[in-house]
C-alpha cells in the first residue's frame, strides 16, 4: 500500500509530464512538414527569349524633353537725364560781366527735352527771361538756373561796376578848350576798366557841342557842354569849352525850301558828316544831290591826304595809317564829294585797330 501511494504521488506527475511533452514536438513537425515554401514567381516564369528580328517590336519608351524655363523679361532702365548751360557756343558754369551787360544762356538737354524754366538767385543783381535772356543790373553774384523736372543746371555770375575814363591825345581828359588854335573838331576816346564793353557818348547841350556815337565832338557855338561817356552804370564827363565862334557848318539835309544844288557824302544811305575807321578797312561811299539831275551828275572824289587813305572814282575809301596827330592839335583827314560846284567834306578818323 505504501509503494502504491509512493506510485501516485511521485511516478505518476512525471509520467504524464513526459506524455505531454511528447505530443508537443509531433504537431511541430507536421505543422512544418505540411507547411509549403513560398516559390518566386521570378524563378517560376520562364523569362521571354526576345529575338534580333523582333527587336523593332519592343516599344521605345519615349523620353520626355526637358522644357525650357521662359527667360524673365528685363525692361532697360533709362539713363537720368542731363542738362548743359552755354554762352555762345561754349558750355559754362561760370561768366563774369559788367552791369548793363545782356546776354543769353542756352539750356540743351541729352534728349532734347525743352520746356524748363529759368531762375536768378538774385534778381536785383541779374535777371534771367523765359528765354535764357540775362540783364546784369549791379555788381553781385547772383546763380542762373535752369530746371526741368528734378534735373537742373546752374552758372555762377560775378557783375563787377566798370570804370570809364575820356582820353585825348593820349591823356585822361576833364576839361577841354576848343577855339581857331586847337580845332572846332576833336575825337574822344573812351577806355573800359576792365576792357570789352562798348560806350555810349552824349552831350547836355548839343546846341554848344554835339557828340556822334563814336566819341567825335564837334563846337557849333560858344559855350560850354559837358560831355558824357557811359559803360553800364559808369559815367565820365569831360567839359568842353568852345572860347570862339566856330566856322558855319554845312547842313547834312538841306532845307526843302533851299533851291542851292548840294552833295551829301552818305554811307548805307546816312548822311555822314565824319567817320571812323581802323587801318586796312574798305567802306563804299555814296551821295545825295540836291537840286541836282542825277542823270548829268559827275561826282568826284579826293581825300586831303593819301598818304592816310586812298578812295576811287566810285568813292571807295581805304584805311592806310593812322591820322593821330595829322596837324597840330587835328587827328582826322577830310573825304571831299563834288558835283559841280556843289562839294561836301567828311571828317575820317583813322585808329590802329579796333
Amino acid at each position: 500500500m505504501k509503494r502504491k501511494a509512493f506510485f501516485f504521488r511521485i511516478l505518476l506527475p512525471i509520467l504524464l509530464l513526459c506524455l505531454l511533452m511528447s505530443g508537443c514536438g509531433k504537431e511541430e513537425k507536421a505543422d512544418t512538414a505540411s507547411t509549403p515554401e513560398p516559390v518566386s514567381d521570378i524563378a517560376a516564369t520562364p523569362a521571354p527569349v526576345i529575338s534580333v528580328a523582333d527587336a523593332s517590336a519592343v516599344p521605345e519608351i519615349p523620353t520626355a524633353e526637358p522644357t525650357a524655363e521662359p527667360t524673365p523679361e528685363i525692361t532697360p532702365v533709362p539713363a537720368p537725364m542731363t542738362v548743359r548751360l552755354f554762352c555762345e557756343g561754349q558750355e559754362v558754369t561760370k561768366l563774369s560781366f559788367m552791369t548793363s551787360s545782356v546776354f543769353q544762356l542756352q539750356a540743351v538737354t541729352d534728349n532734347g527735352t525743352g520746356g524748363g524754366a529759368w531762375t536768378s538767385s538774385d534778381a536785383s543783381s541779374a535777371s534771367v527771361d523765359d528765354n535764357g535772356v540775362v540783364t546784369c543790373w549791379k555788381p553781385g553774384s547772383p546763380r542762373i538756373t535752369y530746371t526741368i523736372g528734378d534735373i537742373s543746371a546752374s552758372c555762377d555770375l560775378t557783375i563787377t561796376e566798370p570804370r570809364v575814363a575820356i582820353y585825348f591825345g593820349g591823356q585822361v581828359k576833364t576839361d577841354i578848350t576848343l577855339n581857331n588854335t586847337w580845332g572846332f573838331e576833336i575825337q574822344l576816346v573812351g577806355v573800359v576798366t576792365p576792357e570789352g564793353s562798348a560806350v555810349t557818348w552824349s552831350s547836355d547841350d548839343s546846341s554848344v557841342a554835339s557828340v556822334t556815337d563814336t566819341g567825335f565832338v564837334v563846337a557849333h557855338k560858344m559855350g560850354s557842354a559837358l560831355i558824357h561817356c557811359r559803360c553800364g552804370t559808369a559815367d565820365s564827363g569831360c567839359w568842353v569849352r568852345v572860347t570862339e565862334q566856330p566856322p558855319a557848318q554845312l547842313q547834312a539835309t538841306p532845307d526843302p525850301s533851299d533851291t542851292t544844288p548840294r552833295i551829301v557824302i552818305t554811307y548805307v544811305g546816312v548822311a555822314k558828316p565824319d567817320m571812323m575807321m581802323a587801318v586796312g578797312d574798305t567802306l563804299a561811299m555814296g551821295y545825295t544831290l540836291y537840286n541836282i539831275d542825277y542823270s548829268t551828275a559827275k561826282v568826284t572824289w579826293t581825300v586831303s591826304d593819301p598818304a592816310y587813305a586812298s578812295v576811287d572814282k566810285n568813292g571807295v575809301l581805304t584805311a592806310i595809317k593812322p591820322t593821330f596827330n595829322v596837324f597840330p592839335g587835328r587827328n582826322y583827314i577830310t573825304l571831299t564829294a563834288k558835283c559841280g560846284n556843289a562839294k561836301y567834306e567828311t571828317a575820317v578818323f583813322i585808329k590802329e585797330e579796333w
